[in-house]
């Protein structure tokens, strides 16, 4: 049950949803993002930035998956995780909405991908996931999008992964991801090629 309510408390935007095909993945989603986002704003909540499928997330499933005890953060609906999942790896995909993983679940289901998905804000629950580690590879889609990310990123990401763990990125070209990475590499060693309009990031901690 979504948020747990009843359907009729839920904005109808939420319960139109759609099952496409992006590359090799199935991924459900709202229907109408547009309309979604006008009915949060109006219900006073935040923007579903999770409920459709972006450049980034998208970019980052598509290439070649890491391998191991993997963790996505800000999964959205999940593509990266999904697809290191079908690779054979041990996933567990969050995100701080619950929204989100909800469709991230089916989505693991329509794929036939076996993995974990929960609700962990990571800015919140950090120690937890680090408890949870060490991760053989952290994956995240375009998340530096704030000022507050990026000062999570560098205080989180060091202790998710041990020495020669990898971090993941996929970025649209926004400055905090520059920020990040000029900081990251006092700490990590960085490998970036261009995915069309996304840039991938790989950071090897020394």
């Amino acid at each position: 049950m979504l948020r747990g309510v009843g359907a009729a408390e839920l904005p109808p935007a939420l319960l139109d949803v759609v099952v496409r095909r992006y590359g090799g993945l199935l991924l459900v989603h709202p229907a109408d993002w547009e309309q979604l986002r006008h009915e949060e704003g109006g219900a006073g909540r935040g923007v579903p930035y999770w409920a459709r499928p972006w450049p980034s997330g998208l970019a980052l499933a598509a290439a070649s998956p890491p391998l191991g005890r993997v963790l996505e953060l800000g999964c959205g609906l999940g593509a990266p995780g999904i697809a290191a999942a079908l690779a054979g790896a041990d996933v567990l995909a969050t995100d701080g909405s619950s929204d989100a993983v909800a469709f991230a679940a089916h989505s693991f289901a329509l794929n036939e991908a076996i993995g974990e998905v929960a609700v962990a804000d990571w800015a919140e629950q950090g120690e937890a996931l680090i408890e949870r580690g060490p991760w053989d590879a952290v994956l995240a889609a375009d998340v530096f999008y704030t000022r507050a990310n990026v000062d999570t990123g560098l205080r989180l990401f060091g202790a998710l992964v041990e020495r020669g763990g990898e971090i993941r990125l996929a970025d649209p070209g926004r400055a905090g991801t520059r920020d990040f990475l000029a900081a990251a590499r006092h700490s990590f060693t960085l490998r970036s090629e261009a995915a069309g309009a996304v840039t991938l990031h790989t950071l090897v901690r020394r």
